[in-house]
This record gives structure tokens, C-alpha cells and sequence, in this order.
């Protein structure tokens, strides 16, 4: 019961920013393949097509000690406030955190469609939860990319299965426990899906 109210008071009611940049094509679809042309009568067009790395390849090469930027980054507990700052600018807003010794920042990286969550503790600026949620319509791939960068480039086969299977309608949420992180992904009222992943000895 802890974790609805912790998606309650981390990921609602956010207001607008801009998202940056380079982050903005992601949204297209990571399998997506783009096409340039410029003057095809002097290069064969082929010259101009340009073919994304599988998601599987994208995966692997991911996670590095800081998120890179690839798609929606995911932020795994342990990292460090200034960290997420470096890369995300200044929060949409802040609170106290639900869980003590905490506070909560909050993103609204693109209106009404992706919303990131951390939980950072007041001490060490560690992150001790971290949360994306995301409009329904949004890709199974960027979830995927953004849930991978959440448990630190640690995604199994199992998880993957839960989270395909809650953004498919088969079931409503999936919990699920990995090494000294435990998760939840689900699909709430708004029909948003929610993830979240904290450190297990936080709540």
C-alpha cells in the first residue's frame, strides 16, 4: 500500500518544461530508420540512410557510471543528485519526501506524456528511489531503454517479460525483487504506466 502513495505524492500533478533536445528525437521510436538526402544524384541514396542499432545492441551500451542521454535516461538508486542536475536542469519542483530523511524531485520532461520521480536522501544526495511514468502510447522500447538505466544495465529476461506484459493490457502491475533493489511497474487509473525502483531497506 506504501508504493501508491508514494506514486500519489512523486509523479502527479507536475507542470511543464522543456525537453532537452537531443532527447526529443528519441521519442520517435529507438527501431525507427531515418532517411537524409541531399543531392541524390551525385551519391546513390543508400549513402543517406542511417540504421539504428538494434535495441538489444542500445541496451548493452547503455549504462555507464553517469546516464548518457540515451532516450529517456534512466537514473539508478545510488546516484548522486548533481548528477541528475548535470543532466536534466533545473526540476520542474520540489517536496519532502514521503519517506523520512528524504526529498522528493520531480520532471515533467514532456507534458502529459513522460514524468521522472527521485527520492533523494537529505544527507548524501544519493538517489533512494527513482520512478518514470509514461503515457500509455509511448513505446514498450523506450521504457525498456529508460527501465534498464533505472536497475543500473541489470534487465532480465523476467522483467522485461513484466513490463511488456503490463503495457499490453495482460495484467495491471508486476513486482518484483533484484538483488538490493525491489520494483514495481503498473498500470494506474490514468492509464499511465508507472515505474518504480528503490532500495529494498527504504520501505
Amino acid at each position: 500500500m506504501g508504493i501508491l502513495i508514494v506514486t500519489t505524492y512523486l509523479i502527479a500533478g507536475l507542470s511543464q518544461v522543456s525537453l532537452p533536445s537531443q532527447l526529443v528525437p528519441e521519442l520517435k521510436g529507438v527501431q525507427d530508420r531515418l532517411l537524409f538526402s541531399s543531392k541524390p544524384n551525385i551519391l546513390p541514396p543508400e549513402s543517406f540512410e542511417v540504421f539504428p542499432p538494434p535495441l538489444g545492441e542500445i541496451i548493452e551500451d547503455q549504462c555507464q557510471s553517469v546516464p548518457t542521454g540515451v532516450g529517456i535516461p534512466g537514473f539508478q538508486p545510488g546516484i548522486v543528485k548533481n548528477d541528475v542536475i548535470r543532466m536534466l536542469g533545473a526540476p520542474t519542483g520540489t517536496s519532502r519526501g514521503y519517506w523520512p530523511n528524504t526529498r522528493a524531485v520531480f520532471y515533467e520532461l514532456i507534458p502529459e506524456q513522460v514524468s521522472l520521480g527521485f527520492l533523494f536522501d537529505q544527507y548524501s544526495e544519493r538517489i533512494r528511489q527513482t520512478e518514470a511514468s509514461f503515457q500509455a502510447g509511448v513505446g514498450s522500447d523506450m521504457m525498456l531503454l529508460t527501465l534498464n538505466g533505472m536497475l543500473g544495465c541489470k534487465l532480465n529476461e523476467q522483467i522485461e517479460q513484466g513490463l511488456q506484459q503490463v503495457h499490453q493490457g495482460q495484467t495491471r502491475q508486476y513486482s518484483f525483487q533484484l538483488h538490493s533493489l525491489k520494483g514495481l511497474i503498473q498500470r494506474q487509473k490514468s492509464d499511465r504506466i508507472y515505474i518504480g525502483i528503490w532500495e529494498a531497506d527504504l520501505h
